[in-house]
């Protein structure tokens, strides 16, 4: 593999990568936005790792996706992470299973019961919440 010498940004480049810095909620996409920004600016691969505190090879993949895709090589791919327990396809039996019992624990104890899923009590009550479902 051939190492990246130089980095050339367009003003508008430079100006979104500035931007997802000091604004984007997540550190991985700011932590690549940063880096490729220190390329651009003639930094060497070893002093970008010192600074962000990973590996070299991190900082090339970094920048060879970037040559690829652009600005959208920051943000994480769909799909990537662990796949949801309960599916959306789920909530309508998961309500009906929930709906009108007196505490989370016990919803939790007849989802176990009736669908041979295990899952944490917080867990049950992200997806309650994220499907807008009311004990």
């Amino acid at each position: 593999m051939r190492p990246i010498t130089k980095l050339k940004l367009t003003e508008e480049q430079v100006a979104e990568l500035e931007l997802i810095i000091k604004q984007d909620k997540r550190y991985r996409v700011r932590n690549r936005a940063n880096a490729i920004l220190y390329k651009s600016k003639n930094y060497k691969v070893d002093e970008i790792t010192k600074m962000l505190g990973v590996k070299p090879q991190t900082v090339y993949v970094w920048l060879r996706e970037f040559g690829k895709e652009g600005i959208k090589s920051l943000y994480e791919k769909k799909g990537k992470g662990r796949k949801s327990i309960l599916k959306i396809e789920d909530s309508e039996e998961i309500k009906a299973l929930v709906i009108n019992q007196p505490s989370l624990r016990i919803a939790n104890a007849k989802i176990r019961e009736t669908l041979n899923i295990y899952i944490h009590n917080v867990t049950l009550s992200r997806f309650l919440k994220k499907n807008q479902i009311q004990l």
